[in-house]
């Protein structure tokens, strides 16, 4: 035997000194001695290798462990369900529900192209594309498809093929659409997010990930035996947003009208909470549908309110006349207006209409009447050296660090500036400007001169039911003194006035601030300016008085008409009027003489509230139950005729009360 030869020549190299080991073991005379010994030996053998086992399974080192893993288990990893997105009332804007994913195993399916082909004409999906997959039989999983329907995987389930199986995982669900599209952004199959807060606050709200551990054969491959495998209840955290849904609503339906009176291109919107900066709507127009997203292009998934950078045109001689104040240049300070045109070397500055021509002009006139000669002869006055710092702390030229993935930042050209660089700033040529950044200053005005950093975090909820708030809002610096937002405000209601270019922003029944733009749009293949299109703009807080709401709204190449105050004034003024009635703010009628009746001496307005409460409030464009609350707060009862929103009252918004003070309410669908 090969044993006892081994044994043998081992026994005759040891040294013969008392033990003969030759006679011991292989001595025919002593047969039964040799037995017992070698019976001892293999005992001795046996033990050890028992021992050696035994301390591998009770005490295995991480070698041992992580070779045994690679050998008998598969680790599939599955994300956990997402957080949920609410709006600042708890409304769900995003969620996550069950879903069933369909997997295969290759090694398990005999008919390879019968099975492709009976799923390509399921799935939609290239038959060829499956059949790669799942011919090679060496693999044991592959996906065929994340998120199947319920009518996909009964219909595979019916075929009972050998080798299907369904993963549970979680599916994102936008139960609003479209709806903020551009804001929320969308994950992909695998529940990453990909756009917008989706992305920004990814790892808030994915959670940890899950490790389902599955056994392999013995040839490695991974063993389904049930075709399911279920997640356990681990999820991310919930997070609520400073967004108003109602307001968000109105705001992209107003949007959309916009887009489709005017045949514009696009347009955007922008309601902020005049004194926090929390961001209440963020629209854009057209939208897409964040549960289909691969159908769109991707040129719209783009948050531009936060991304885009482009000239602001006229809305931008607000801060010319801001810097003036700085500079003790008082409203109805009077300088040369140029008679409608200024010359400087080969540019000539004329005004957007022909019949405005000044040879005197004041800050606050130049305003109200948007003159263009005027910006820009008062931007020369002041001198670049005055205008760059001053722009810059306003925080042009830099980011807000707002919870937006790709934030623009603008452009303010380093000095020195050129005269015609200078007088072009003046009017908002020349220098470039997000949405977000110019809606962030107008609040700086509204709320008294703090600089704000918007934000659109509420607060969140993390796993176990623990609430956080969020950080609110942060005041970058203070770049407007009392006074000076006061100048500016009464200012801003002139350009409102009856002889201001934002008359058609008006709403009634509140002061309203603000300034129209018309910008020509730059061409980015060429020098210069694209012929014929326009960015109208109007951006103002309202009410006047005691800001509640900045209002930004820009609609993109309108057609049939340009000029922002007939293209994106009317806009504001509806969204605006909605936004105040349903905060359920109480008209303000302003007795005359003390409006703002000179552009020349802006005098702060007398409010009449004790006149206000015999008036009949605004109904219009509220739902019924908004209505009621609006009335309750008058101490008015309501009459309803119709259903739907408020289209018209008898007697009407800002007439006096009956004596009952009974008001008949007409709605909608009333023919």
């Amino acid at each position: 035997m090969p044993f006892l030869n081994r044994l043998r020549k081992f026994a005759r190299r040891l040294p013969s000194t008392s033990v003969q080991w030759d006679s011991v073991f292989f001595s025919r005379a002593d047969k039964n001695k040799r037995v017992f010994i070698l019976c001892v030996l293999m005992a001795l053998f046996a033990l050890l290798l028992w021992f050696k086992g035994a301390r591998l399974q009770l005490f295995p080192d991480d070698q041992v462990i992580r070779t045994k893993k690679n050998l008998f288990e598969k680790v599939v990893t599955i994300k956990p369900r997402r957080g949920i997105i609410y709006d600042r009332y708890g409304r769900e804007l995003a969620l996550s529900v069950s879903s069933h994913s369909l997997f295969a195993d290759p090694s398990l399916i005999k008919n390879s192209f019968e099975t492709a082909d009976k799923l390509s004409r399921l799935m939609k999906i290239p038959r060829s594309r499956i059949l790669k997959k799942i011919r090679n039989k060496k693999r044991r999983f592959v996906w065929i498809k994340r998120h199947v329907s319920d009518k996909e995987k009964e219909r595979v389930l019916s075929w009972d093929i050998h080798g299907l199986g369904f993963i549970e995982e979680p599916k994102r669900v936008y139960p609003n659409e479209t709806l903020m599209s551009q804001v929320l952004g969308f994950t992909g199959a695998d529940g990453r997010g990909l756009e917008g807060l989706e992305l920004f606050y990814d790892e808030l709200l994915s959670g940890t990930e899950q490790k389902i551990v599955t056994p392999r054969d013995a040839r490695g491959r991974p063993l389904f035996i049930d075709g399911g495998v279920f997640i356990n209840k681990s999820r991310g955290s919930d997070i609520y947003l400073t967004i108003d849904s109602d307001l968000q609503f109105v705001l992209e339906r107003e949007l959309d009208t916009a887009i489709k009176s005017f045949k514009a291109r696009s347009a955007m919107g922008l309601i902020l909470n005049a004194q926090t900066s929390e961001i209440l709507a963020l629209a854009h127009s057209p939208n897409f549908n964040p549960n289909k997203p691969f159908r769109y292009s991707s040129e719209v998934y783009r948050n531009r309110i936060a991304a885009d950078s482009f000239e602001p045109g006229s809305t931008f001689k607000t801060f010319i006349a801001a810097v003036a104040l700085k500079e003790n240049i008082l409203p109805h300070t009077m300088f040369d207006g140029g008679d409608g045109q200024l010359k400087i070397g080969k540019h000539t500055i004329r005004e957007a209409e022909a019949d405005h021509k000044y040879k005197k002009i004041s800050v606050s006139k130049m305003l109200a009447v948007s003159s263009n000669v005027g910006a820009a002869v008062l931007a020369l006055k002041l001198t670049d050296q005055v205008l760059y710092p001053s722009l810059t702390e306003m925080g042009f030229g830099e980011k807000l660090e707002v919870d937006f993935p790709l934030e623009g930042k603008g452009a303010l050209q380093e000095l020195p500036w050129r005269d015609i660089l200078t007088a072009n700033v003046g009017f908002g040529q020349g220098v470039s400007a997000t949405p977000l950044q110019m809606s962030a200053v107008y609040t700086a005005i509204a709320n008294g001169g703090l600089l704000k950093k918007p934000y659109i975090l509420h607060s969140t909820i993390h796993l176990g039911g623990q609430k956080k708030k969020a950080k609110e809002s942060s005041v970058i610096r203070k770049i407007f003194t009392k006074e000076q937002s006061e100048l500016l405000t009464f200012m801003l209601t002139q350009a409102v006035s009856q002889e201001g270019t934002g008359f058609r922003a008006r709403i009634e029944g509140f002061l309203t601030a603000g300034k129209t733009g018309t910008a020509q749009k730059t061409d980015p293949k060429k020098r210069g300016y694209a012929q014929g299109k326009y960015i109208s703009s109007f951006i103002g807080f309202v009410p006047a008085d005691h800001p509640h709401f900045v209002i930004y709204i820009a609609v993109d190449e309108p057609t049939t008409k340009f000029y922002g105050s007939t293209v994106a004034a009317p806009v504001f003024s509806a969204v605006g009027s909605y936004a105040v009635r349903r905060a359920g703010i109480p008209p303000s009628f302003v007795e005359e003489p003390n409006i703002l009746t000179s552009a020349e001496t802006p005098v702060k307005p007398v409010i009449n509230e004790k006149v206000s409460k015999e008036k009949t409030p605004n109904f219009v464009g509220l739902s019924l139950r908004e209505a009621f609350q609006t009335a309750n707060k008058f101490n008015v009862k309501l009459k309803v005729k119709g259903s739907g929103l408020v289209r018209s009252s008898i007697p009407f918004s800002g007439e006096s009360l009956p004596q009952d003070r009974v008001v008949t309410v007409i709605l909608n669908d009333l023919q």
